[in-house]
C-alpha cells in the first residue's frame, strides 16, 4: 500500500510540472526562481486571476506551479502529524485545499504587512488545524474504541473554535453533541446487558481526559535551505489516568451517573462498591477485560 501511494505521489508530481512546464513558456514563470516571494505572488495573483476569469487552463497552470513550489510541505505536515493514519496523497490534498483558501480570502491584496507567501503559510497552519479539530470531533465520537484509543493523535497546541471557520461553529458543536450522544449509547448499551462495571469505566474513558502528551522539539530544512524548529505532540490512551479516575470516583458520581442513564440504582451501587473497593491491581483487569470486550463488540458491529 505504501507504495501504491508513493507511485499516486510521484504521478501527481509529474502531472503538475508538465503544467508548470507549460506556465514558463506561456506566462514566463518558472515556478522555483527567486526571488520567492516575488515569484509565488506572481503564481497565487495568477491563480486568482484565472478563477475570476473561469480560464481552466490558466488555472492548471498556476495551481501547478504553486504546488510544486510548495512540495516540501507535505513532507512537513507528514512529520507534524504522526499516527492519524494518512499517507501523502491527504497530505498533498491539505496543501492544495490550503492555496485555495488563500486564493479565496486574498489577504495579501488587501493587507500590506503580509505577502502571498505569508499568507499561504498561515492557510497551510489553519487548514492543518482544523483537520486536527475534525480528527479530535471524531475520535471523541469513537472514543470507547479500543483502537481509536490505542492510535497515537497528534496535538500541536489547543484548537479552538475560533481557529476555524466561523460559519463552521454551529455545524461543529452539533457534531461534538452528536459524539456525545454516541458515547451514552454505547454505555447504556452495556447497561441494557447488566454489564455494569464495564459501563461505568467506558463513561470514565468517554467523558474525561484519559490521554498522555508527549512532545518533541525537531529539526527541518524549508525550500530555501534555512534551518527551523517545530514541536510535535503526540498523545496515546492512558490506562494509567483511567484506573487513577477509577480509583478517585466522586461522591456525586453516582448521582451524575443514575440522571445520565437508565439503571437499577441498586444494581448500578453493588457495581460501583465493587470499583471503590477494588486495589489498582484489580482495577487493570476491569479495564483491560472492558477494553477487549468494547474491542469485539465495536468489531462486530462495524
Amino acid at each position: 500500500m505504501k507504495g501504491e501511494d508513493t507511485m499516486s505521489l510521484r504521478y501527481a508530481f509529474n502531472q503538475f510540472k508538465v503544467a508548470a512546464d507549460q506556465l514558463e513558456r506561456e506566462e514566463g514563470i518558472k515556478y522555483d526562481a527567486k526571488p520567492a516571494k516575488e515569484i509565488i505572488a506572481k503564481m497565487l495573483d495568477g491563480y486568482c486571476d484565472a478563477c475570476d476569469k473561469n480560464d481552466e487552463v490558466r488555472k492548471n497552470m498556476y495551481i501547478a506551479g504553486l504546488m510544486l513550489r510548495f512540495w516540501y510541505v507535505i513532507g512537513k505536515l507528514k512529520e507534524k502529524c504522526p499516527g492519524l493514519g494518512l499517507d501523502d496523497n491527504d497530505f498533498m490534498a491539505w496543501l492544495f485545499e490550503a492555496i485555495e483558501y488563500a486564493c479565496k480570502y486574498r489577504k495579501w491584496q488587501v493587507d500590506e504587512t503580509v505577502n502571498a507567501q505569508q499568507c499561504i503559510n498561515q492557510c497551510i497552519e489553519t487548514i492543518r488545524k482544523q483537520h486536527y479539530y475534525e480528527f479530535n470531533l471524531d475520535k471523541h465520537k469513537a472514543n470507547y474504541n479500543t483502537i481509536s484509543l490505542e492510535n497515537p493523535m497528534d496535538e500541536d497546541g489547543k484548537v479552538t473554535l475560533g481557529d476555524t471557520l466561523i460559519d463552521e461553529a454551529t455545524e461543529e458543536a452539533a457534531k461534538m453533541r452528536d459524539g456525545d450522544s454516541a458515547a451514552r449509547e454505547i454505555v447504556q448499551m452495556y447497561l441494557n446487558r447488566r454489564k455494569i462495571v464495564e459501563a461505568i469505566i467506558l463513561d470514565t474513558i468517554a467523558f474525561n481526559d484519559t490521554q498522555k502528551v508527549t512532545k518533541q522539539t525537531k529539526k527541518g530544512i524549508d525550500e530555501e535551505g534555512n534551518e527551523y524548529k517545530y514541536t510535535t505532540s503526540q498523545s496515546e490512551f492512558w490506562a494509567f489516568k483511567v484506573v487513577q479516575l477509577l480509583g478517585k470516583l466522586p461522591e456525586t458520581y453516582e448521582e451524575y451517573f443514575l440522571n445520565a442513564y437508565s439503571i437499577n440504582p441498586d444494581e448500578f451501587k453493588a457495581a460501583l462498591e465493587a470499583i471503590r473497593k477494588a486495589n489498582n491491581t484489580k482495577l487493570y483487569k476491569f479495564l483491560n477485560k472492558t477494553l477487549q470486550d468494547a474491542k469485539t463488540l465495536i468489531g462486530n458491529r462495524a
